[in-house]
């Protein structure tokens, strides 16, 4: 008798060990869904308060890992990016929206999956936040790109290329400093709406003044700006930052500790080009990067 009570015991304890966990506590296995592109829908209904992020932002949702992959929360425009070398300039892992330069894994339908940085799983972002890091050719003495700073980016210019190696300065911490990287390691600047370009854009239509940001994608309709902003792309403009700036020239700047254009006039050139001094309209004079100054707006 005790020996077949036993027996029934131990197949009750086997059929209760099989029950999933995610049923005990009342969860669900199913992946938050993420908002579609623009619908400007509340994904984080009924989510835990700390899942929740600002209106404006892409992000309605939070992290979820499925093995060793942290998936991507926010809006995914739908669009396929295929990544055909070894890496790509992407918006990071979780809540970052900081572009910066990683190493490709592999593709994942409409997303790309990416290396996590040390000690991190990888990373699942949709193709629409990527680009490709292609090398850099014919770059001359002067130009302006985008270069990798940890994990996120900064304007640096041309001071040499070659086929193997093009020698970047850039500032690091206000300094100025120099470094020798791979031709897909820098990502030319143009003046025009593309991925990592600095813009100007208004936070709500009827703003006076124009904010400082970086784009990620735009599909015409909508603009996807680095730090998860998304707004309007009629409200996005880009800044003529291949425009050599002299003493005297009366520009749209954004002073260092601000991320607000206002008008000024550059009164020297300084860090080969890497920063500008400039006087503002009440008199002041302060510093404006390379990447926060345009002729008008």
């Amino acid at each position: 008798m005790r020996d077949t009570m036993g027996a029934m015991s131990r197949r009750l304890l086997l059929a209760l060990a099989t029950i999933p966990l995610a049923a005990c506590a009342g969860g669900s296995a199913e992946p938050m869904k993420t908002p579609e592109a623009g619908a400007g829908k509340d994904s984080t209904e009924g989510a835990p308060a700390a899942a929740k992020v600002a209106a404006n932002s892409p992000l309605a949702g939070k992290d979820e890992r499925f093995g060793t992959v942290r998936a991507f929360a926010g809006d995914d425009p739908g669009k396929t990016v295929t990544i055909p070398g070894k890496r790509a300039w992407t918006v990071g892992a979780g809540e970052s929206w900081t572009i910066g330069l990683y190493e490709f894994v592999r593709a994942d339908g409409t997303r790309n999956v990416f290396k996590g940085p040390a000690g991190e799983p990888d990373f699942a972002i949709p193709g629409a936040y990527t680009l490709p890091a292609a090398p850099a050719r014919g770059l001359a003495k002067g130009a302006l790109v985008i270069v990798p700073v940890e994990e996120s980016t900064t304007c640096g210019r041309v001071l040499g290329a070659s086929d193997s190696e093009i020698k970047v300065a850039l500032l690091v911490d206000t300094k100025r400093t120099e470094k020798a990287l791979q031709p897909d390691q820098v990502l030319p600047l143009d003046g025009k709406l593309g991925f990592a370009a600095p813009v100007a854009y208004k936070q709500q239509p009827d703003a006076r003044s124009f904010t400082l940001g970086t784009l990620v994608y735009t599909d015409g309709t909508t603009a996807w700006l680095q730090g998860a902003t998304r707004v309007p792309a009629a409200q996005v403009k880009p800044l003529d930052v291949a425009r050599p700036y002299k003493a005297g020239d009366k520009v749209f700047a954004v002073p260092a500790e601000s991320d607000v254009f206002v008008p000024a006039t550059v009164t020297k050139i300084l860090d080969d080009g890497l920063q500008y001094e400039v006087k503002t309209q009440d008199g002041a004079t302060k510093l404006a990067d390379v990447c926060a100054v345009t002729p008008s707006l």
